[in-house]
């Protein structure tokens, strides 16, 4: 199978979401016939292809309600729905909630991602994320940076361990602990911190504005670059949504920690 021609297609469909998409031209961009089309799309993917366009549609209909003042009814007409009801009711039933419910709520929405079939390993897997704002607030840190990413690895794991040596760790761990990533002068600038000052710490501050929280699900190193490469790869080709990537924190919990990225609201994709 040809994955560069179904990327094409995919590509395709993401240009078309608004259009009627027709099966016979999918088709003949991947060169078989409209049945085995259907059939290898499941095959590799795991969801039928009318599956995928419609939690494609739904998907960046989430987005148009969320930042626009879009009708209802003209946003489902938008996305190929033929009435309000009938988008309301696919709505929900992707998204747990009514679209006037999810323009009034702050909930947790599942990005369904834009497929890539050369990193086949991350087909169709959901995306959890939140829209928070946050008000503009301070925290108190030690830090390090780089202008090499392998070796701001490293000196970040130096980092963490000079804290535990020094106390740091416990005190910052009590007072909910921040991890703040800084992209400046072509340099990554990488701190850890609380909101409670300590005499060995300096003040950082987190700009005000409308965040994109993450769950990592674990508060392990490897679990939140994982996380952190699927935001600036699959959501970044799934969303009209663009992030501020100079900027992103991290909240640490008990037992998790949440990825907060600044959306970008001086650029659109």
């Amino acid at each position: 199978m040809n994955f560069e021609n179904l990327n094409k297609m995919i590509e395709y469909i993401e240009n078309n979401l608004t259009n009627e998409i027709k099966y016979d031209v999918l088709s003949r961009i991947i060169g078989v016939s409209e049945y085995n089309l259907q059939r290898i799309f499941m095959f590799i993917a795991n969801i039928s292809l009318s599956e995928y366009i419609r939690k494609r549609r739904l998907s960046n209909a989430l987005e148009e309600l969320k930042t626009s003042n879009i009708k209802i009814i003209d946003l489902a007409i938008k996305y190929q729905y033929d009435s309000s009801i009938s988008f309301s009711r696919s709505f929900k039933q992707l998204f747990g909630v009514t679209p006037t419910e999810c323009r009034k709520n702050q909930i947790e929405y599942n990005m369904f991602p834009v497929i890539n079939f050369i990193n086949s390993s991350n087909l169709c897997k959901k995306i959890n994320y939140q829209i928070e704002y946050v008000e503009e607030f301070e925290i108190y840190c030690v830090g390090t940076y780089s202008d090499n990413i392998n070796e701001l690895c490293i000196k970040i794991n130096n980092l963490y361990d000079s804290i535990k040596d020094n106390g740091l760790w416990d005190f910052f761990n009590k007072n909910d602990m921040y991890g703040v990533s800084i992209d400046k002068d072509c340099l990554t600038y990488y701190y850890v911190g609380s909101r409670k000052k300590h005499n060995k710490t300096e003040k950082v501050v987190i700009p005000a504005g409308y965040y994109f929280v993450f769950e990592v699900g674990s508060r392990t190193q490897k679990d939140i670059l994982k996380t952190e490469n699927i935001i600036y790869n699959q959501w970044n080709n799934s969303t009209n949504m663009p992030l501020d990537e100079n900027f992103i924190f991290e909240l640490y919990t008990k037992d998790n920690c949440y990825l907060y990225a600044l959306k970008n609201k001086d650029k659109q994709k």
